[in-house]
């Protein structure tokens, strides 16, 4: 047993000491600040459990997952205690998923070098300690592809339709991630014509009538069939209103964003509406500043720091805490920059090579372009956006280097 799993346990245990000396260095552990989108989805957790009510902003699947404990007692403080198991979980499973990927085209060895990547990764790390959608996100999408590439090797229908269950329940998670999962089951549209039968498409069905709950349960509640209404928010307080600072020649100041402020104290109804009027309104008459904001946010969003890491306070008034809270933020910085410009190439390069015969990485591609275009539509959140791309990034480049005849013979498989 260990020593068919070595390479596992060795990715499980790279990723607790690595975590433990970021711990140590910068104590994660003592922080007590909780950021209101993390207070966003400890009350939607509440809702579910306690007044089985959805909540405005964030869907039921990751409420479900956030308050699990609260079914046996917990008390909130519980729940933050779960939400770092859930990230920790997630965080190492991800590399894990990497690592059986990588593994069909290059020795396990090199397979495991580059699975422990993203544990250097430090604003992933840091994610661990905020219930925050991140890290549960990245692990739903990677095992999505996972079973995608089983779907490619093998043929099963089963492995496609758990692939698709995975993506559409992502966006219960996530709710930007809504129009891709929409795009890529438009795409096996025909297959699942094919095979609507099947008894395996009975996840895929589960995952549509969590989606159908969802948006019915929104409309009962609030008024609007929509699986959330965080979208209108982001683009009105965020790039829409950095457009319209620059229209009247202001800094963008999100913390004193008095157009915010106005939404904020609407019904979600109201809120919904507002934004895409004025959305509309912004593309007919102040197009040229919308696009300007646009590539200022994307251009924020590749190259700032982690920006739990500038909130960290030295609660144990430890004389090297500063030095290396300054060190792990310019790193991040510089991952941000490095990362992102690597996902982009890359991805530019397989879909421009696999679009005439779509493979996994063809898709993992498209979910890395997706991610960082969307990010346009905010801001002043450090590299939290782009974080969730660095591992397929990562999957990328190992796919990209085993395929160049410089590295290949170190990625080639041993023969057996």
């Amino acid at each position: 047993m260990i020593k068919k799993y070595r390479y596992h346990l060795g990715i499980i245990l790279v990723g607790f000491v690595l975590l433990q000396t970021l711990n140590l260095v910068l104590q994660l552990d003592k922080q007590t600040l909780i950021y209101p989108d993390c207070s966003n989805y400890l009350e939607s957790a509440q809702k579910m459990y306690f007044k089985f009510t959805g909540h405005y902003y964030r869907p039921m699947l990751m409420a479900f997952i956030t308050g699990i404990p609260y079914l046996f007692g917990s008390s909130d403080a519980g729940i933050f205690k779960w939400s770092f198991v859930v990230n920790l979980f997630c965080w190492l499973g991800t590399s894990i998923i990497i690592f059986e990927i990588i593994k069909n085209f290059a020795r396990e060895k090199v397979a495991f070098c580059f699975a422990i990547l993203p544990f250097f990764i430090f604003g992933n790390c840091i994610l661990n300690y905020h219930l925050l959608t991140e890290n549960i996100f990245v692990f739903f999408a990677i095992l999505a592809f996972y079973l995608l590439f089983q779907y490619y090797k093998t043929g099963k229908f089963w492995y496609l339709s758990l692939s698709l269950s995975l993506l559409l329940s992502s966006m219960l998670i996530k709710p930007g991630a809504k129009f891709f999962a929409i795009i890529i089951v438009l795409f096996f549209v025909k297959e699942i014509l094919k095979n609507y039968k099947q008894k395996s498409m009975i996840i895929l069905y589960g995952s549509l009538l969590m989606i159908t709950i969802q948006v019915v349960g929104m409309k009962a509640q609030y008024g609007d069939y929509t699986i959330s209404y965080i979208d209108g928010v982001t683009y009105h307080n965020y790039i829409c209103s950095k457009a319209d600072c620059f229209k009247n020649g202001k800094e963008f100041e999100q913390l004193h964003n008095s157009r915010a402020e106005y939404l904020f104290g609407l019904d979600f109804t109201d809120q919904k509406r507002v934004a895409f009027v004025d959305l509309t309104l912004q593309i007919k008459t102040n197009f040229s500043n919308l696009v300007k904001a646009y590539f200022s946010d994307v251009a924020e969003n590749s190259k700032t720091g982690n920006a739990c890491i500038e909130d960290l306070i030295n609660k144990e008034n430890k004389s090297y805490f500063n030095f290396w809270k300054t060190i792990v933020f310019d790193v991040t910085k510089w991952q941000n920059r490095i990362v992102t410009i690597i996902g982009i190439v890359l991805s530019i390069f397989f879909l421009i090579k696999t679009y005439k015969k779509p493979n996994t990485f063809t898709f993992v591609s498209f979910f890395i372009l997706y991610i960082i275009v969307l990010s346009g539509i905010s801001c002043g959140q450090g590299d939290r956006f782009h974080l969730v791309t660095f591992p397929f990034a990562i999957l990328l480049l190992a796919k990209f280097l085993s395929e160049t005849n410089r590295f290949k013979p170190f990625f080639e498989p041993l023969q057996k």
